[in-house]
């Protein structure tokens, strides 16, 4: 089944480009540039977490004991505003889970997308020519397998409490436009679940240029156990979100 996610409401944030002692003395805003979506949280039963596909390995290890949630975000890179054109060259999107309450801290089971490459180019061939003495000189050539592959979305941190996507522009696939992640997080049963949401992001304006995102309370730090709503599933293909770029 598709687990589907409702239009939630958007919010423009600021991108904050920190003082440095050897550079500007006050933080630079950016504005307009990045658009953050309300969090979408839904809990789900361990029966259900086989219909988005979830690893069967990590399914045969859980307890109907714990708690099971899907936490989908979603972020806007926009290409230009107000004459402001420079590309976004790469973001972080990261997540610490907690659970004050309790000795054992939430951990993320699945997440997704879990990466995405597109090809980078035309693949290599070297030719090594051996000297013989007999005046021939064969060569010895080296041949990639078809076209070099770079890597625009990775995950990291399945099994942890601190997940985060590094996305990257890639060769027809730029930091442009609406980006949805998703994943499951099994929690302690009855206990507040704590989400703190990192964005950072990084654009090319004569080098590159690092920034922050300043996310609003409600956007930075999620209360599992207070936003979840309602499920809602639809078609008869397993998908943990909507697919990203």
């Amino acid at each position: 089944m598709r687990l589907l996610v409702p239009e939630l409401a958007s919010h423009e944030v600021d991108l904050v480009v920190p003082a440095t002692l050897a550079g500007r003395t006050t933080d630079e805003r950016i504005r307009r540039r990045l658009t953050v979506k309300d969090p979408y949280v839904t809990r789900l039963g361990l029966e259900q977490l086989s219909e988005i596909n979830v690893d069967p390995m990590i399914l045969s290890s859980l307890s109907h004991d714990d708690d099971y949630f899907v936490l989908a975000l979603q972020c806007r890179y926009r290409p230009e505003v107000d004459g402001d054109d420079a590309p976004f060259v790469d973001s972080r999107i990261g997540v610490k889970f907690s659970a004050p309450d309790s000795a054992r801290q939430p951990v993320a089971l699945a997440l997704a997308p879990d990466s995405a490459s597109a090809a980078s180019g035309r693949g290599l061939r070297i030719a090594l020519t051996v000297p013989t003495g007999t005046g021939i000189d064969p060569s010895v050539e080296y041949a990639s397998d078809g076209t070099r592959e770079k890597r625009y979305i990775t995950a990291h941190g399945r099994g942890e409490s601190d997940p985060e996507w590094h996305l990257s522009d890639a060769p027809g696939h730029p930091l442009v436009g609406d980006i949805r992640l998703a994943m499951v997080v099994c929690a302690p049963a009855n206990t507040k679940v704590l989400a703190e949401v990192i964005v950072a992001a990084s654009l090319r304006r004569l080098g590159k240029l690092r920034t922050r995102a300043e996310l609003p309370p409600s956007l930075h730090t999620i209360d599992l156990s207070v936003a979840a709503r309602p499920a809602l599933f639809d078609g008869p293909a397993g998908e943990l979100a909507p697919g990203a770029r």
